[in-house]
């Protein structure tokens, strides 16, 4: 299932405490869309232009959706810009959960790591291509 990125997930990520500084660091006033939502838009599009790299996968025509798989990868991501906008020191665990996002992504577009390509509804298969193989040959390891 591909989806877009929600407040919900980032929330999941970040606590509200640091959406909120985040929303009064990023805006100038009234009237103006939600930053953390269009960074959400930014994040969904990065990913989809990594999925975009892998030509065996197929993309979403929808605008800023990510296969469900990608949410939380995408939202640890987005959870580091958001943090590094603010005067607070960003702990090793959020950047070694970036970093791992990042090279998550950089798979995808290598073809090393296969998310779910989306496929419209009543479609059997959304990755026809990506059969399992097995071997029966023994193998050495050393």
């Amino acid at each position: 299932m591909w989806r877009t990125i929600t407040l919900d997930d980032i929330a999941a990520t970040l606590s509200q405490a640091e959406l909120d500084s985040y929303r009064r660091s990023a805006s100038d006033g009234a009237g103006m869309p939600d930053p953390v939502a269009a960074l959400l838009e930014r994040t969904a599009e990065m990913v989809r232009g990594y999925i975009r790299a892998n030509t065996a996968l197929r993309i979403a025509p929808m605008p800023f959706t990510i296969p469900d798989s990608l949410i939380s990868p995408a939202c640890d991501y987005a959870a580091y810009d958001i943090l590094k906008r603010m005067p607070v020191k960003i702990t090793d665990p959020r950047q070694r959960a970036r970093d791992a996002a990042s090279a998550l992504f950089q798979n995808i577009a290598a073809g090393k790591f296969t998310p779910e390509s989306w496929a419209p509804d009543g479609e059997e298969s959304a990755n026809p291509k990506q059969t399992p193989t097995f071997s029966t040959e023994p193998r050495r390891l050393l």
